[in-house]
């Protein structure tokens, strides 16, 4: 026989981009998706960028009207989508998508009695508050939580009076096994967008520098975006010889790169908390990075990572130059950010989690648990564990 299993505690709606294309939150709201759903939560997602029916689709070329667009589409689903769930976690971040998305769904989750969770990212906060806050600061007030991912967003937030508590963006730490290296070569790997915001051209900059001293080094550009044909062709115009462009790479293969290359580069002119340094450090990539947005919390220049100032090529060049002929130091900044990196665990991110959804998670393995029993021809039983929230 099989016993019905009690309905979930807490049904969570997760609003955010989706892919394509393959951005930070669209990735990040995926992940979240998934664990949750392991935990035994009833999630679903929401698409902030809705697909359009195929006779809107001549809409998608017009900038202005793209916009007008998709947020028709998705203001049409946000209310089915919020009276299914109890809580809502909408990522945000700053501009149109904020004033556009973001407001009508604090308000709408609010006017239905919904608890809701606004997860801010983006390293151009400060920028935006600056101009906006005035505005914004009233919305994320009349939420019932705000959560970021850096402690640089949180003293952002704290600087115009609004609490937030940090929950780190999660990292598949198990997908990217640590690999010690013997010798460090010139290998470079970048995994960013190729989006003027991440300014991969500084690091083809950099390269032309570091290929003067090691002739046999690559770069590695893992990464998709508006940038890429005009990259192509600066590597063409300086004809830059090693550098591979690998376009989007999934999960399942990104390990792999990181494995296949000695030292990773990043030259990110704003940023907020990127976890592709996270999945370097796992990895056991030396790093070299700029100063952008919320990244001097997480790399200690010369203790776990070397940082340099934004948009300068010619030291982060010297950087790389510096691990590849000092080998020992490169390894001693990799297993101190191996070390670094081992505080991002699923278990830490979901108890922040459930604080902030109002979920109980102290509660006895008796009642933490719901069974599927079910009788076999033998008449054996077998009990499948699922595991159950309680609500305060």
């Amino acid at each position: 026989m099989t016993v019905v299993l009690a309905p979930r505690s807490r049904r969570i709606c997760i609003i955010a981009p989706v892919p394509p294309p393959y951005g930070g939150m669209s990735i990040q709201a995926q992940k979240l998706a998934t664990r949750l759903r392991s935990e035994g939560f009833d999630v679903s997602l929401l698409a902030a960028n809705p697909v359009f029916p195929k006779w809107l689709r001549f809409s998608e070329r017009i900038p202005g009207l793209r916009t007008v667009v998709r947020t028709i589409l998705y203001l049409g689903a946000l209310p089915r989508s919020v009276a299914m769930a109890d809580v809502i976690h909408h990522m945000t971040v700053c501009g149109a998508y904020f004033f556009a998305l973001t407001a009508p769904t604090v308000f709408w989750g609010k006017l239905r009695g919904k608890r809701v969770v606004l997860n801010y990212r983006g390293g151009r906060a400060p920028a935006f508050l600056k101009k906006w806050g005035w505005a914004a600061i009233a919305v994320m007030r009349k939420a019932d939580a705000v959560i970021v991912p850096s402690e640089f967003l949180q003293r952002t937030f704290k600087e115009h009076g609004l609490p937030a508590e940090v929950v780190p963006n999660i990292i598949d730490t198990q997908a990217f096994p640590y690999q010690e290296r013997k010798s460090i070569r010139a290998k470079l790997l970048v995994t960013r967008h190729l989006e003027p915001l991440y300014n991969v051209e500084c690091i083809l900059r950099a390269f032309r520098i570091v290929k003067r001293r090691f002739r046999d080094a690559e770069l590695s550009i893992a990464g998709s975006g508006s940038e890429e044909q005009r990259l192509r062709k600066l590597c063409a115009d300086w004809e830059l010889a090693g550098v591979t462009f690998h376009g989007h790479v999934p999960l399942e293969k990104l390990a792999g790169l990181y494995a296949a290359n000695d030292i990773f580069v990043n030259s990110s002119n704003a940023d907020n908390f990127p976890g592709a340094l996270v999945e370097a450090a796992c990895s056991g990539l030396p790093i070299v990075t700029t100063c952008a947005g919320g990244i001097p919390d997480m790399i200690r220049d010369h203790e776990n990572g070397i940082l340099v100032g934004l948009n300068d090529h010619e030291k982060l060049a010297a950087a790389v130059i510096e691990l590849t002929e000092n080998p020992d130091a490169a390894r001693r900044l990799a297993e101190n950010a191996r070390s670094w990196a081992g505080q991002f665990s699923w278990a830490a991110t979901l108890q922040a989690l459930l604080r902030n959804y109002a979920v109980n998670n102290d509660i006895t393995d008796e009642n933490r648990r719901s069974y599927m029993v079910k009788t076999n021809a033998q008449g054996q039983q077998n009990e499948e564990k699922l595991p159950s929230r309680n609500i305060h």
